[in-house]
């Protein structure tokens, strides 16, 4: 868990820092690390469902992620103080979905920490909001409902971190994003992954 956790966190890593933050386009698509960072843990998954006989959980696709729209601020400061209190290195169950759990929160709170050595335009914290929008919707077919709350929030903090260290911290629409993401979600169900 801990060795592949950390791969997806050098993905993070090496796509973060390689780009010059201050001078992204507005974003159309979520970032190409994205789809490479899904595609791993999809392959994680399929191994896992083999090695311990799990089943991988069925995606109804009903399962939406509600972009912070119905959250009082309360609310969002109380998952912010969760996502902070997150054992990240903790012991897991041995079961496909904690495992993939613990997979993502590794990555996801890798990915946070690298939001912290960035400083970004308006459209650099937009572009880091359509990629942890679209990698919270694509987690919740991975793992259970309850699971993908806590990465959800983690999720959340990446984009908080952002918005910290922006010149210009103005988020996208929220439809916009549910737009953008419902696209790409369109895009990567339609060719398969390789």
């Amino acid at each position: 868990v801990m060795v592949s956790g950390q791969r997806l966190a050098h993905f993070f890593r090496n796509s973060v820092q390689s780009r010059n933050w201050m001078t992204v386009r507005e974003p159309r698509d979520p970032r190409l690390v994205v789809e490479m960072v899904l595609k791993e843990v999809q392959a994680f998954s399929a191994q896992l469902s083999r090695i311990l006989g799990d089943q991988q959980k069925v995606s109804t696709g009903h399962q939406r992620r509600t972009l912070s729209r119905y959250k009082s601020g309360m609310e969002l400061e109380m998952e912010r103080l969760w996502a902070k209190k997150i054992i990240v290195f903790g012991n897991i169950p041995f079961n496909r979905n904690r495992a993939l759990v613990g997979i993502l929160r590794i990555a996801f709170k890798a990915l946070y920490e690298y939001m912290r050595d960035e400083t970004f335009s308006k459209f650099g914290l937009q572009q880091i909001q359509v990629d942890c929008a679209f990698l919270c919707e694509a987690a919740r077919d991975f793992v259970a409902a309850e699971d993908a709350s806590v990465l959800e929030s983690l999720l959340d903090e990446v984009v908080n971190s952002a918005s910290q260290r922006c010149n210009d911290p103005e988020l996208m629409e929220l439809q916009k994003v549910e737009t953008i993401c419902d696209e790409k979600k369109k895009k990567m169900t339609s060719v398969k992954f390789e």
